[in-house]
C-alpha cells in the first residue's frame, strides 16, 4: 500500500483496522487507558477544530493522496464500521466494570477509541463530499443531513463526555444547599441554591415504597426562586442542571427528612440532539424522494 499513489482497496481497510487495533493495545500498555477528564473544555473544543481542519485538508488533497481518497470511500467505510461494531459487540458481551481490566471499561480502551475515531473521520469525509455536491443538486439534501447529522452526533457525544458532570447533593428539610459532591468525594459550588421544604414517601400496604417526592425551591443565576416537586424519573431542570431524586435516609423510611439529589449537566447534549434530528430529517426526506421516484415510474 502506498500512501500517495497506489489506490487503497477494501483489503487495505481491514489491514489498516488491524494496525489500529495493535497500535491501540500498545498505547493501552504504554500510556494507560484514555483519560477523558483531560479533554474537558477548552481542550475538547481545540481537538474538534483540529479534527474538522484535518477532514477539510484531507478532502482537499484526496486527488493527490491515495490514502485521503480512500478515507472517503466505501472501501474505508465498510472495514471501519466492521471494526467499530466488533468492539461494540465486545463491550456488549462483557460486564463494564472498570476493576475487571481493559475490557471492563471499553470507552477508555484505546483500540475501541481509535476505531471509533477512524469511523468518524470516514463519516466526516463523506459528509463534506455531499456538501460539495449540494450546490449542483438539491437531491443531496437527505444525504447531507444523514451524514452531517451522524458526524455531529458522534463527535459531540464523544468530546462532550469530558464536560458532563454528575454530582450528588444532600438536602435536609428546611435547609438550603449550594454545593454538591463529585464521585471522589470532593465538593464544588453548583451555582444553585436548593432548599428542601418537604420529603414525602408513600408505601404500599405491604410497606414497600410506592412514591418518593421532594418539594424544593431552587434559586438559579437569575435570582428567581423556582418551586418544584422532584420525583423518581421526573427531574427538575434549572440553568442546565437536571436534578433527579436519587436517595433518602433509608433507616428513617417514611420519617426521612433527608433527600439526596443527583445533579447532571451535559452542555453538549443539545448538539447531540441536533445531530439526531438531522438524521431523522434526512431519513424522512429520503422516504419522500423514494416515493416520488416510484410515482414517476
Amino acid at each position: 500500500m502506498s500512501l500517495f499513489s497506489k489506490p487503497w482497496k477494501l483489503t487495505s481497510g481491514f489491514i489498516f483496522g488491524g494496525v489500529l487495533v495493535v497500535a491501540g493495545f500498545l498505547l493501552q500498555i504504554l500510556a494507560g487507558p484514555v483519560r477523558w477528564g483531560l479533554l474537558a473544555s477548552p481542550v475538547n473544543l481545540i481537538l474538534l477544530a483540529v479534527f474538522i481542519a484535518f477532514i477539510i485538508f484531507a478532502y482537499a488533497l484526496k486527488g493527490k493522496v491515495a490514502f485521503f481518497a480512500w478515507l472517503g470511500s466505501s472501501a474505508a467505510a465498510v472495514p471501519s464500521i466492521a471494526c467499530t461494531l466488533l468492539m461494540t459487540m465486545i463491550m456488549g458481551l462483557t460486564a463494564q466494570i472498570p476493576e475487571r481490566g481493559w475490557l471492563g471499561n471499553m470507552i477508555t480502551f484505546w483500540p475501541f477509541v481509535l476505531c471509533y475515531i477512524w469511523m468518524t473521520a470516514v463519516v466526516g469525509m463523506v459528509a463534506v463530499n455531499h456538501l460539495r455536491r449540494l450546490s449542483r443538486s438539491w437531491k443531496e439534501i437527505p444525504a447531507v443531513l444523514n451524514h452531517l447529522g451522524l458526524f455531529v452526533t458522534l463527535v459531540c457525544a464523544t468530546l462532550g463526555s469530558a464536560d458532563k458532570r454528575e454530582l450528588e447533593m444532600m438536602l435536609k428539610e428546611g435547609e438550603t444547599q449550594t454545593v454538591a459532591a463529585r464521585e471522589d468525594g470532593t465538593t464544588i459550588q453548583t451555582g444553585l441554591a436548593v432548599r428542601l421544604d418537604d420529603f414525602t414517601m408513600e408505601t404500599y400496604p405491604s410497606g414497600m415504597p410506592k412514591r418518593f417526592a421532594s418539594d424544593v425551591v431552587v434559586t438559579g443565576k437569575s435570582g428567581k426562586a423556582i418551586p418544584g416537586v422532584i420525583e423518581v424519573n421526573k427531574p427538575m431542570e434549572v440553568d442546565g442542571w437536571k436534578m433527579y431524586l436519587y436517595s433518602y435516609d433509608e433507616e428513617a423510611g417514611t420519617e426521612s427528612t433527608i433527600s439526596i439529589l443527583q445533579l447532571v449537566k451535559d452542555p453538549w447534549l443539545p448538539f447531540v440532539y441536533a445531530g439526531i434530528f438531522m438524521m431523522l430529517a434526512g431519513a424522512f426526506l429520503m422516504m419522500i424522494v423514494g416515493f416520488k421516484k416510484e410515482e414517476t415510474k
